[in-house]
Parts: structure tokens; sequence; C-alpha cells
């Protein structure tokens, strides 16, 4: 995978151009910003809180230009971009000072293995990020148009990869907060890069700390945290959407919705969450038990670093280095029976009770049902 001559057809680019039906508020093709440093070429996609388009710059480079748009604060008049109401306001421009400030935080991860943010300015009164333009492919894509898109060990290179960079990421005190199939580029030469970090939030990351305002939710990829407003995240939270996205990438589809998972574990019954070990042959010993460990529900019973998932990764590799081969019944890990809704419950108390659940733990498949 790595260093090939010739361009693997799974990583060619999609074609680039706008879409007039797509999205209503996107900037035209032609418009310009920053006094025609930039002029855009079209829409790439949206979200809950900015639009992405691919650009020229004035060197005619091709970058990526990521707006900040939050559609349920603004909407646009010609170019410029406003608040929906005198009362969107106060939140719409706070929201603009905070991407400017995660923006130029983003500036400083300067990492292989992430985007490259090149220069963070505001225009048609609101903000922009100027990006590396990635050639390749999103993950995503590439999964959906085969049924095997790597080998065991082009898996273990790429996850090596992603952990380092968000072993990064969290030393520098970011979250990432939407990692998922399609926010991981792989480029022409095979070399994973994450990227949109929309929903990214700068803090001191601590498990007691409580996070609101953006979210991002991605049925099969985010914790069962990202669903409850205030809850606590971590990096095991990160940590579990890239477990949820290597178990796509194994499996061929992603684990079960995590608020599912919760809810039918807190009732009694088993969790649905089939386990890769022992289920897949030629990866290192350890290396498909970290990733059911890291996808775990309650976030105490995860992994808790990257560093940690890294080193199971290498304990694996030097355990495999000196037998040499492993039978796959080898590290088959048994399944524990699921506990019985009472004693979950007890056991599990302190967590309910800090999500606001322990009131209805009996009716948790409706509420969960509900908040998605």
């Amino acid at each position: 995978m790595q260093g090939s001559s010739e361009l693997d057809p799974r990583l060619e680019p999609p074609s680039y151009q706008a879409d007039g039906d797509t999205i209503a508020d996107d900037l035209k093709p032609g418009a310009q910003l920053l006094d025609g440093q930039y002029t855009i070429l079209g829409f790439l996609n949206s979200g809950g809180f900015g639009i992405t388009y691919l650009a020229k710059d004035s060197l005619d480079r091709t970058v990526v230009i990521k707006e900040c748009f939050p559609n349920n604060l603004c909407r646009r008049s010609s170019t410029i971009v406003r608040a929906r109401s005198r009362k969107h306001t106060g939140d719409f421009r706070s929201f603009v000072e905070n991407f400017m400030a995660e923006a130029r935080s983003l500036a400083r991860l300067v990492h292989p293995n992430i985007v490259g943010v090149h220069q963070v300015f505001e225009d048609n009164d609101t903000a922009y990020m100027a990006i590396d333009y990635i050639n390749g492919k999103d993950l995503n894509d590439i999964l959906n148009s085969t049924d095997q898109a790597f080998t065991p060990d082009e898996v273990v290179v790429l996850l090596k990869k992603m952990l380092s960079a968000v072993e990064f990421i969290h030393q520098t005190g970011i979250l990432h907060r939407d990692i998922s199939p399609d926010n991981i580029l792989i480029d022409q030469n095979g070399n994973p890069v994450l990227i949109d970090f929309g929903a990214a939030s700068e803090q001191v990351v601590r498990a007691t700390r409580v996070l609101t305002g953006r979210r991002v939710v991605k049925d099969g990829y985010s914790p069962q945290e990202f669903y409850l407003t205030g809850a606590a995240q971590s990096e095991s939270s990160d940590l579990y959407a890239l477990g949820a996205t290597f178990y796509h990438v194994i499996t061929g589809k992603a684990p079960p919705e995590s608020q599912r998972r919760l809810a039918m574990v807190a009732e009694g019954s088993p969790d649905p969450y089939v386990k890769l070990a022992g289920r897949f042959e030629g990866y290192p010993p350890g290396f498909l038990e970290a990733i059911d460990k890291a996808t775990r529900v309650l976030p105490r019973d995860r992994i808790q670093s990257a560093a940690e998932w890294l080193e199971m990764i290498e304990q694996g590799a030097e355990q495999a280095a000196e037998i040499n081969q492993i039978p796959a019944d080898a590290i088959a890990m048994p399944r524990s029976q699921p506990a019985a809704a009472a004693g979950f419950f007890e056991a599990n108390k302190g967590y309910f009770i800090g999500a606001g659940l322990a009131a209805v733990a009996v009716a948790l498949a409706g509420i969960w049902t509900a908040l998605g």
C-alpha cells in the first residue's frame, strides 16, 4: 500500500463541482474571498457548523476552504452571512469568535496524518479556514466501493498512524469529536489524513469536564455520551469513534448504535456488539481485542488514551515476532454472560445518575430511541 508506483484506482478522487441542488446557502463558483486571494471553485460538503468548498489561492494552488456557517443561527444574504434574527446575533458572533480561536489552535497542529490549516481569516461577516487539499478519497467511499478494501497488515498501519494523530491532538488539549470514515482521507500514497475539525473543542481534557454547545452524532460511530447534552466527554470518546471506524474497516459495517447498546445492556439483554476477537485472521495478538475494548459502552471500561492503545499494538507485534504464528483460537476471548438488569444498574448507578437516567433505567430503550 505504501510507496506504490501506480495509483490505486480506489484512491482516485471524485470530480469536484458545485451542485446547485445540494445546499441553498453555499457560495457559488467564482465567488472571491479575502480581496481575491481565494476563488471558490465549487461546493464540497456541509454540516451543522459549516460549509466546505474547493478553491484556488492567488498562486493557483488548490485548497479547501471551510466556512463558519452554523445553519441554525445564520443565513446568507448575497454573500454576507447574517444572524437569522436579532435574538441569534450574540450566539452567532460568539460562534464565529470560537471558530477563529480554535482554527488558530488547529493551525499549530503540524502532523503528517492531520490536515494542515494554512490561514484563518474573516470575510462576509463570518470566518474561514484555508486547509490543505488532499488528493485522494475518504475512507467511507473506499469502504463502499469494495468488500475488502485493506489487508490486515494495511489495517494495522492505518490504525497506528491514526492513533499517532489522535494522540497528538489530545496532547494539545483538543478533542476531535467527529472521527468517522468520512473524516479520514486516504491520499494517493495510501497515507491516512484526519480532517474536519469543525466539531473539535479545545479544553483541558478531563473525564469530569462537561461540554455544552456543539454536538455531532453519527450513528454507529459516536459514543453514547455524544447523544446526551451536557454529558462528560474525554479522550476515550474519540477513541470509541476511532475503534468503531476500524470495526467498519474490518467487518464491512459499523457497530450497532451506542445508545441502543447501552439501553439493551441496562435492561439485562446481551450487548448487540459482536466482538472482533477470534473472528478474523492475520492480525497481531491483542489487536482486535484492543478495538473491542476501545468500543465498550461505558467510558470507564474503554482504553483511556491513544498512547495506551499504541502500546497494546506494539506488545502484540513483539509477541507475534517471538512466536511467528498464533492459531486463531489462541486469541479468542470468550464472551461473558450479560449481567442481570438489577445487578448491572446497581454496579453502574453512579454513571446513570450522572447522565440523568437513574430514574428511568427500566425504560432506557424507549428514551434512547426518542433521543436518537
